[in-house]
């Protein structure tokens, strides 16, 4: 297990969503994965976004078997989950005008939502308050079934299986 150790940002967060129109065709970029070393990039990126101060990524068989980032992050609402992989959802904006502020290394799920597409994706994640975590999987954009509670430590873990 490799370790990567991130430094806060300051980046604050948003609640996610599916935003206004204008904010969602602007966010529209196609995400193609092309090599596992993207979505490590992509997924570390997104752990510094949340305000992670620690970030840990383990990697199988060059990514390909699995690649896994936990960070000690602000989490993921689980109200958030329900529309964490689909496309075009954004914790980054819900106004076009928000693209004039943005503050982030990205825009957080759109690689997300093209990961389900090439793998098996499990989110597992807690937020500051909550007596418990919640998993989800997620295939094809859609989450394959509703979040479950589990133990969990502070922030989130994205484990991608069976890439491509």
């Amino acid at each position: 297990m490799a370790g990567v150790v991130a430094s806060n940002n300051g980046a604050e967060r948003v609640r996610g969503g599916r935003g206004d129109e204008a904010a969602r065709g602007s966010a529209r970029r196609p995400w193609v994965v092309e090599r596992p070393s993207w979505v490590v990039k992509e997924l570390v990126e997104n752990s510094i976004d949340a305000g992670a101060n620690t970030v840990s990524v383990t990697v199988k068989d060059g990514g390909l078997k699995l690649i896994q980032v936990s960070d000690d992050g602000h989490g993921i609402r689980s109200s958030d989950l329900p529309i964490l992989c689909e496309r075009h959802t954004t914790s980054k904006l819900s106004a076009y005008e928000d693209l004039q502020t943005i503050k982030s290394m990205g825009f957080r799920r759109e690689a997300l939502a093209s990961l389900t597409y090439v793998g098996h994706v499990t989110v597992t994640t807690i937020t500051e308050g909550q007596l418990h975590g919640y998993r989800v999987s997620y295939r094809d954009g859609v989450m394959e079934n509703d979040p479950k509670p589990c133990s969990a430590v502070k922030g989130t873990q994205v484990m991608v299986e069976n890439l491509f």
